[in-house]
């Protein structure tokens, strides 16, 4: 399966802005444990909607969560200050907000549901999963692969800090931000798929089961 650059653009669908990602370049990133992204947002695309065969009482639930985790987001990032420190903190919430409503989210899904939204995810994500130590084991990547995607996932963040700087000054409008930080977002996914061996792709492949039906926007 080629892993479509559209679907990964959807990973950016979440209300969460990463904060950490607005360090100066000097600052060395902490490499996250996992993929970014919000399960209560991507629950709220319709095709996902319809692949996981949602019933209306699930759909009812999850736009509850969904609206409750955005707007308590945007309180998070309109109370944060312009300062790394504030930054930092403010992501830490974010992160625990995040990892807090996806729990809520996933409750509301049967066993077969939560098991296929982790094929979609695979899907959407893309080689933003091999951030996962777990993933990494399963996969049996070496120590060299892993210095490889640590190092891949420093540079896509230090050029999202410099996109972020350009907007801050005035540089570059809030559309082409957007645009720059999806194509460095695709960028790296396909960096880090790069490092697989043969085997280890179709392995992840796997991981990804049947694609989505329609595509992830029809």
């Amino acid at each position: 399966m080629k892993f479509p650059r559209s679907l990964l653009a959807a990973a950016t669908l979440a209300v969460t802005a990463s904060f950490a990602q607005a360090a100066t370049p000097t600052v060395v990133p902490t490499i996250p444990t996992k993929a970014p992204g919000s399960v209560a947002v991507l629950l709220g695309v319709d095709s996902v909607r319809k692949e996981l065969h949602l019933t209306s009482l699930q759909r009812a639930v999850l736009n509850d969560i969904r609206t409750d985790y955005r707007d308590s987001a945007r309180e998070i990032v309109a109370k944060a200050k312009d300062d790394l420190e504030s930054k930092k903190r403010a992501q830490v919430d974010l992160d625990a907000l995040t990892a807090r409503y996806d729990r809520r989210a996933l409750r509301v899904l049967s066993d077969d549901q939560r098991q296929r939204l982790t094929e979609i995810e695979y899907q959407i994500r893309g080689g933003y999963e091999l951030l996962s130590p777990s993933l990494q084991r399963k996969l049996g990547l070496t120590a060299e692969q892993k210095a490889k995607i640590a190092k891949i996932y420093i540079r896509g963040e230090e050029y999202t800090s410099k996109v972020n700087a350009k907007f801050e000054k005035g540089k570059i409008s809030p559309y082409q931000r957007l645009l720059d930080l999806r194509e460095n977002r695709l960028d790296r996914s396909d960096d880090f798929l790069a490092v697989l061996t043969a085997p280890q792709y179709e392995q992840f492949e796997k991981l990804a089961g049947a694609k989505i039906a329609g595509g992830l926007f029809d």
